[in-house]
């Protein structure tokens, strides 16, 4: 995991120290998630989210992104009434890339695409401990996302993002399917402080006046 960090880290070095066209920083929060199709609903599995971003200007209003992150996700349902115990823990590598559109001060949406690595997975049926999770989740996952920024200062950002799961990420017992429904499917919020350690050179950035009428129209700022 830890290789991948440092391959970004640098990459973000060597654009600040030569073109200056990206800038990019590091990012830390939590995860709530739950599984869909496992039968338990609610965001009631915590847990990590960590990693680093490289992004570039592409005018007054928009902004690219691309994320290198570990994240956790899963489910957890403990019911005392149905007697039922279950947790799964899913670690992945995620690379999302998105949008983000200044909409209004310091407010921005995000929307985009991510692509996942499954690092580990494990489950616990019966309270005992986690083993292997099985079935096996699939190796890949491929997600969609939206979210909500917001800059607290100047280079500290507060991000909340939703990602759900374009693709099932493992079949549903005895490879039943129930219309669009395929499988299990995760979904997940994450919140987040993004600090930008570097910023793109501003001399190469796109003046407004460079962007398309609709964009001056649609802006709020």
């Amino acid at each position: 995991m830890f290789k991948y960090f440092k391959i970004i880290i640098l990459v973000l070095i060597s654009s600040n120290l030569y073109a200056q066209t990206f800038g990019g920083g590091v990012l830390a929060g939590l995860s709530a998630s739950q599984l869909d199709g496992d039968l338990s609903g609610g965001y009631h599995k915590a847990g990590l989210c960590a990693g680093v971003y490289t992004n570039a200007k592409l005018n007054n209003y928009i902004d690219a992104q691309l994320e290198l992150r570990y994240v956790q996700k899963g489910s957890n349902s403990n019911s005392k009434e149905n007697e039922i115990t279950y947790k799964s823990k899913l670690n992945y590598i995620e690379l999302p890339v998105y949008l983000k559109y200044n909409f209004w001060d310091k407010f921005s949406a995000n929307i985009g695409v991510a692509a996942a690595y499954l690092q580990k997975a494990t489950e616990d049926k019966d309270g005992v401990g986690d083993e292997p999770a099985d079935p096996e989740f699939n190796p890949f996952e491929f997600s969609g996302l939206a979210g909500v920024e917001y800059q607290i200062i100047d280079r500290l950002f507060f991000n909340v993002r939703f990602n759900y799961s374009i693709l099932a990420v493992r079949d549903h017992p005895g490879d039943q399917s129930y219309f669009l429904n395929k499988g299990q499917y995760n979904n997940v919020l994450t919140f987040t402080l993004h600090y930008q350690i570097s910023k793109s050179d501003a001399k190469k950035r796109k003046k407004a006046c460079d962007c398309p009428k609709w964009g001056k129209r649609f802006s709020l700022r």
